[in-house]
């Protein structure tokens, strides 16, 4: 009569962890990569949308705005932490009188700034400034159009 073995032996478990644990640490660094590309992303969504509303607010009242009050935008999830500076997610917004700018909070290093005016093209324009050499800043930088740190000139 033969025996029926159940169940998988210590070795066998042992190679599947070990091959679960490779496949994550491949996995985990591009997941990182991804949500950090995707909250930089979301952001440029959020200073365009500022920045359009500012430029509609400057051409009304012949100023430009200093504060988020006032615009015909909202978030929900605005935090205005002083006059000219308020906080969506990981990003900071701050108004200037030359436009409007967002910068990473923590281990980014990047900032993207639309200007009301550029003075070589005399048409709004985008400057992207990468710091400390951050990969995602100089990747949304190297997609709009720009260098490591330069500006794009939008239509």
């Amino acid at each position: 009569m033969m025996k029926r073995k159940f169940g998988f032996t210590l070795v066998e478990l042992l190679a599947v962890v070990v091959i679960v644990a490779i496949l994550t640490s491949v996995a985990m660094p591009q997941y990182r990569k991804s949500i950090r590309r995707a909250e930089a992303t979301e952001a440029l969504v959020n200073l365009r949308s500022v920045y359009d509303s500012a430029k509609r607010y400057k051409s009304a009242n012949s100023t430009p705005p200093l504060k988020l009050a006032g615009l015909d935008v909202e978030f929900f999830d605005a935090n205005v932490s002083d006059a000219n500076t308020f906080l969506i997610g990981k990003f900071a917004y701050t108004f200037s009188n030359d436009g409007v700018q967002a910068c990473r909070l923590n281990d980014g290093g990047y900032c993207f700034k639309f200007y009301y005016k550029h003075a070589t093209h005399g048409k709004d324009a985008l400057l992207c400034e990468v710091q400390n050499s951050s990969p995602t800043g100089t990747w949304l930088c190297g997609s709009l159009g720009t260098s490591k740190s330069g500006s794009y000139v939008l239509e």
